[in-house]
């Protein structure tokens, strides 16, 4: 399914240009997080693609321990002490696939994200070459605001929804709060197919 998820990203991309994507769901806990790691794993396996991905939640930091190695520098480091982008990127040796992840989490996130620093950030990650694609693991929508400061500085924005527990009404107002027009698809998480049965 991240291999299908792949070709669409691919295809939006050849179509209107960008290469930034920015993933979040509407509620904590609906494995935003986990689809933005096996998203940038699917993306690395590309022969023609290098891929960057950047956990912005601020408040978690959660990339890093999901693939289960200690960082202690993250992007807030690069946004509040200078520290330089490429003091802040780490190869986990999968693949082509570099991330920023670690260090201190802080509270204050929403003005962080939306800072002109942030969005410099964002431009230069986007425009420095030409074959990567970078993703941004970005707190809930329905959460605070971060991910509605963050989504004009991205391309694409997917959105991920727990099956049979997110709302629709809550996915609806998630939707209402960023610009639909980014938004170029949902992952339907945790979602069990039936069964199929052997005919006698």
């Amino acid at each position: 399914q991240y291999k299908v998820l792949r070709t669409q990203i691919l295809h939006y991309a050849k179509e209107r240009g960008g290469n930034t994507v920015m993933i979040t769901s509407a509620n904590p806990g609906e494995g935003k997080t986990l689809t933005a790691v096996n998203l940038a794993f699917t993306f690395s396996k590309q022969f023609d693609q290098t891929v960057l991905l950047v956990d912005c939640d601020l408040r978690q930091q959660g990339v890093h321990g999901l693939l289960g190695f200690e960082s202690d520098r993250g992007l807030i480091d690069y946004l509040v002490d200078d520290t330089t982008v490429s003091d802040l990127i780490i190869w986990p040796g999968i693949d082509k696939l570099t991330l920023i992840s670690g260090g201190r989490v802080v509270n204050e996130s929403t003005e962080l994200l939306g800072s002109l620093r942030m969005r410099d950030l964002v431009h230069n990650m986007k425009t420095r070459y030409q074959d990567r694609f970078v993703f941004f693991d970005v707190p809930p929508v329905l959460g605070g605001a971060d991910a509605i400061v963050f989504a004009p500085f991205v391309d694409f924005i997917i959105m991920v929804v727990e099956s049979g527990k997110t709302p629709a009404s809550d996915v609806t107002k998630a939707l209402d709060l960023i610009p639909r027009e980014k938004v170029i698809g949902f992952v339907l998480n945790r979602h069990s197919m039936p069964s199929t049965q052997k005919a006698n």
